[in-house]
């Protein structure tokens, strides 16, 4: 159930708290794999206000239905997540883990590992609250 809302990508709006839209969604395959290419954007906000937008462009291959899927996505300035999703049954549930390793200038470090490590455990939380009606 979890690996299935996840694999659309217009799940994500309302689990990640900086995501405003999900556009141009392509399912297709490569290397015999599902996949889905799609573009989002990111509203940054202080004090209430955008400060800005950002385009991110984001490729999901489901590399082993319904146990795995891995997502890159780039961002500018030259940034790109790599990440992992791993699903497995535990205890009556699903237990996901994400594994990220993120490139990018040394200069951006601190506030990219900040910021994704915010959205990531919101997205978590909030997929929690979604799919379980808490």
């Amino acid at each position: 159930m979890i690996y299935d809302h996840l694999r659309d990508p217009h799940s994500f709006v309302g689990l990640q708290p900086l995501l405003t839209h999900v556009e141009a969604v392509h399912f297709d395959q490569r290397d015999g794999k599902r996949m889905v290419s799609y573009d989002t954007v990111e509203a940054f906000r202080g004090m209430g206000i955008v400060l800005y937008r950002n385009r991110i462009h984001v490729q999901t291959v489901f590399t082993n239905p319904p146990q795995q899927f891995d997502t890159v996505v780039h961002s500018f300035p030259n940034i790109t997540l790599n990440v992992e999703y791993n699903f497995s049954q535990q205890d009556g549930g699903t237990l996901v883990k994400e594994t990220m390793h993120i490139q990018m200038y040394a200069w951006l470090a601190k506030f990219v590992t900040n910021e994704a490590t915010k959205a990531q455990t919101a997205v978590l939380a909030n997929l929690k609250k979604r799919l379980e009606g808490v």
